[in-house]
């Protein structure tokens, strides 16, 4: 009986975690996605929205071919800090690339490009908005993009930062668990299964 009401705990919660992976290529409705989009809440649907910041001011970050030309993992877009990469990103380009995750979000991966040589700094945060993984990434010079795993669970906001004020960067088919929130409706569906099962059990005993 334990088992059984565990192997049901497990099937119901597990229910909740939520694999999602964007390229940038399409939105959340599969709509594609043209070349130097501003990306903001595309994805809101899918648990996530994303945000740039030069100075502290809200900036466009764009959906774009890579700035240096390199294959993309998935193409043909892959999200810049740039709000024009066909034009070599002219202008500012955003200190901070802001992910945030409606939820909680694990098993977090994405494909990087530091368009040189440079580090690219991921800063993990909690719900609490505390810092619980740091991680400094560079690809090299005219290099593949490279995979980038984060080990952080319970993660509800990254920041993405370039290496040097003005330094352009890139990144394609984010992925990532996110765990919803259950329904009140679907707890209590839950709650009333387990105490089924505990009265059978005491009947049977």
């Amino acid at each position: 009986m334990n088992k059984l009401i565990a192997g049901l705990s497990f099937i119901f919660f597990s229910s909740f975690a939520t694999a999602t992976i964007i390229n940038f290529d399409t939105d959340a409705n599969g709509v594609a996605i043209a070349a130097n989009t501003p990306i903001t809440n595309q994805y809101q649907s899918l648990g996530v929205t994303f945000a740039g910041f030069e100075d502290g001011v809200l900036a466009d970050i764009a959906a774009a071919p890579d700035p240096d030309g390199v294959t993309a993992p998935s193409s043909p877009n892959v999200l810049t800090n740039c709000a024009n990469a066909n034009l070599g990103c002219p202008g500012n380009r955003a200190d901070i690339v802001e992910i945030l995750f409606a939820s909680s979000a694990s098993n977090i991966s994405l494909m990087l490009d530091t368009l040189g040589s440079s580090s690219v700094t991921f800063n993990l945060f909690d719900m609490n908005d505390l810092l619980i993984e740091t991680q400094s990434i560079t690809s090299g010079l005219f290099s593949a993009y490279v995979p980038v795993s984060f080990a952080a669970t319970g993660v509800k906001r990254i920041e993405g930062l370039q290496p040097a004020d003005g330094w352009a960067w890139a990144m394609d088919d984010l992925s990532f668990d996110a765990a919803d929130v259950p329904e009140p409706s679907s707890l209590a569906l839950m709650s009333l299964i387990v105490l089924c099962l505990g009265f059978a059990r005491k009947r049977a005993s």
